[in-house]
């Protein structure tokens, strides 16, 4: 019915409607509608955006999480090196209490243990995408944020590290076979922990040269960003640690302040607002309808399993009792990236049990809806949502 063009365009314009009517007269964050706007035009409503469309669009998503995906790494505040690993450790023990208690719930439900392993890792990362875009939409800023945008980096690279070796032991049975596989998912972390690193020398020699010129600076960070994408789908590897990293060094490296702070994440946008709409048309609300049961039960886990995690670290973090529980809020968006690590499953091994399937994919529709205004509540709960707090105060003087 319509081409790849015409799909990418009525992303682009239908999500920014939606995103706009779900901010001005729902009060609810613009990722909301993108999603929303997704469903309804995917093969939960009225079907105009098939498989293919989303497969052909796939550099545009890739893209988009590219830079998104520099501009958290960026955006992690530096602090000194005993806090650091302070923060660095509790997001470590964030993520393994999340794990665990998600694995416990679906043994429950009565899986395998290596599914409910496999599963556990795809719903621990908290999505990046949803994260900046609802913290740019409020405005925030602050040290908790500070601490949200570090906990959601770590707990993001402990679980691309975590599903590239469970899906090992999913696929393959035998001992011998999956240390071999053991070893050539280590050897595909650590190549996208050389290419964000040779990502960010790159930057930071040509900073040098170039010198402090924004104009200049910003096309080389794009220009980058867009080769370090193409070399992780060139070497087969997500995208996800590299540009993360990348974005990470960028900032702690630059001693010297070489690089100009550049909100990448403008650029980002019109790749958002594809990227939220397409990953809402691939999901079906269906699946929500039949598996909703599993699907709280895991929510409900997860929760818990980050809420234990960051009330057993909140010294560490530095954070009170109240600030704890926003934190565990603010870390509940799922990432739509599990949408792809389950579908290279699917395409690596038959047995995947459907059931899991569909309770996973019912997961992540749900946390795609609710994780955006949890964000908010959390943001809005610190005290750090600026864009909020002016809107309040220009409606009393008026």
């Amino acid at each position: 019915m319509f081409n790849s063009i015409q799909i990418f365009g009525m992303a682009l314009l239908g999500g920014l409607s939606a995103g706009e009517l779900s901010r001005r007269v729902l009060a609810l964050p613009r990722t909301s509608g993108y999603v929303v706007f997704g469903l309804l035009l995917g093969k939960s409503g009225l079907g105009w955006i098939a498989p293919y469309h989303i497969e052909s669009n796939q550099i545009f998503i890739d893209l988009g999480l590219g830079l998104i995906l520099f501009q958290l790494g960026y955006e992690v505040p530096p602090v000194a090196v005993s806090e650091g690993w302070n923060r660095l450790r509790a997001g470590v023990l964030v993520s393994l209490t999340t794990v665990s208690s998600i694995v416990l719930a679906l043994l429950a439900l009565e899986f395998s243990v290596s599914s409910a392993i496999f599963a556990a890792t795809l719903c621990l990362a908290t999505s990046p995408a949803i994260t900046i875009a609802t913290c740019s939409d409020v405005g925030a800023k602050g040290d908790k944020t500070g601490v949200l945008l570090t906990m959601v980096a770590i707990n993001g690279c402990v679980a691309f590290a975590a599903s590239a070796w469970s899906m090992v032991f999913l696929v393959d049975d035998e001992g011998i076979r999956s240390l071999a596989g053991v070893w050539k998912a280590s050897q595909e972390i650590g190549g996208a922990a050389v290419l964000g690193g040779a990502c960010a020398g790159l930057v930071l020699l040509a900073a040098q040269v170039l010198g402090r010129r924004p104009e200049h600076q910003h096309l080389l960070i794009l220009g980058t960003i867009v080769l370090g994408v193409g070399t992780a789908i060139y070497l087969d590897i997500s995208v996800y640690l590299p540009m993360l990293l990348f974005g990470y060094m960028t900032r702690t490296c630059d001693r010297g302040k070489q690089v100009v702070a550049i909100r990448i994440a403008s650029d980002a946008r019109i790749f958002l607002v594809a990227t939220f709409v397409l990953a809402g048309a691939a999901l079906d609300i269906g699946e929500l309808f039949e598996y909703w049961q599993e699907a709280l039960l895991v929510v409900a886990a997860r929760f818990a399993g980050q809420m234990a995690g960051v009330f057993g670290n909140r010294n560490r973090l530095r954070l009170s009792a109240e600030s704890s529980i926003y934190l565990s809020i603010g870390l509940q968006p799922m990432s739509s990236i599990a949408l792809v690590l389950l579908a290279s499953m699917q395409t690596l091994y038959s047995g995947l049990e459907p059931r899991l399937t569909g309770t996973l994919l019912a997961t992540i529709l749900l946390m795609q809806l609710l994780g955006p205004l949890a964000t908010q509540t959390a943001i809005k709960g610190f005290g750090e949502a600026t864009s909020l707090q002016s809107n309040v105060r220009q409606e009393k003087d008026q």
